[in-house]
């Protein structure tokens, strides 16, 4: 039986005296992915991740956006018991942390500053099939869109159909399609994480308006009509981002969201 899980706050840069930035993992669970943007803000502002339960193989998995959202808010609020509160999150954290805002507005506390990066809102795409959710997974591991995968399409080129999700990371194990320090009970596990994450997504439907206000950077190769969050905030500022999904966050995509997230964080005010 695994652990409950408690506190999902990790720091990603500690320094600083001015409004800390709190960024909310995605569906790998994995805040680790803002290290970079952290060290191009301004060095005043503290950068925080969350970190997703089961991420550290012990605890189990959350089932649900609004559990993740609660989970997060409360490890925030345990370590900041006020705000004003500044959150940031891409792809489902995108979704968590709108939702997180949303909880804390509704507390009473001030969101000067939300920041969704190519978050796909909910409903909007059906469950895959796991064999084809397997496959997803190994392009969201390595951080690459499907058409630029050709390692992993080759390792897998010869998979039956209805194949099992060990059955294809053994396959992309044995083909060197990933690194090899991560064999296939590895792959399995973190598989479990981005499963529950993928179906809490979809399965999410949101049901009112964000009153804060509120900014969204669409990576530029991105499908827009997967990202009109217009409906649901009501004072979204959008901007776009070169690159796709994942490349969105190397190179110029990510110098791009750097400047517009630290201009956002200047215009935002001080502690």
């Amino acid at each position: 039986m695994r652990e409950p899980f408690v506190d999902s706050l990790v720091p990603l840069r500690e320094a600083g005296d001015l409004l800390p930035l709190h960024c909310v993992h995605p569906v790998s669970g994995s805040p680790y992915c803002y290290s970079a943007m952290a060290h191009q803000l301004d060095t005043g502002h503290p950068v925080f991740g969350f970190e997703a339960p089961g991420f550290d193989g012990v605890s189990e998995p959350a089932k649900s956006i609004d559990e993740l959202a609660r989970l997060h808010t409360d490890s925030l609020r345990a370590a900041r018991p006020h705000g004003p509160y500044q959150l940031l999150g891409w792809s489902l954290g995108g979704v968590v942390a709108y939702e997180m805002a949303r909880l804390l507005v509704a507390a009473g506390e001030e969101v000067p500053l939300l920041v969704i990066v190519d978050a796909a809102l909910p409903g909007t795409q059906s469950v895959p099939p796991d064999e084809q959710l397997a496959r997803y997974f190994l392009y969201d591991f390595l951080g690459v869109t499907r058409d630029r995968a050709p390692e992993v399409d080759k390792a897998l080129a010869g998979i039956r159909p209805g194949a099992e999700p060990a059955e294809i990371f053994a396959a992309a194990e044995r083909d060197g399609a990933v690194p090899e320090e991560f064999d296939v009970e590895f792959l399995l596990e973190r598989y479990a994480l981005f499963r529950a994450g993928v179906l809490a997504l979809r399965r999410h439907r949101l049901d009112s308006v964000h009153q804060g206000p509120a900014i969204l950077i669409k990576a530029a190769e991105s499908e827009g009509r997967l990202l009109d969050w217009r409906p649901h905030v009501s004072r979204l500022t959008e901007h776009t981002a070169p690159g796709d999904h994942h490349s969105v966050w190397q190179g110029q995509g990510l110098g791009v969201i750097s400047g517009i997230v630290d201009q956002a964080l200047r215009e935002a005010g001080p502690a």
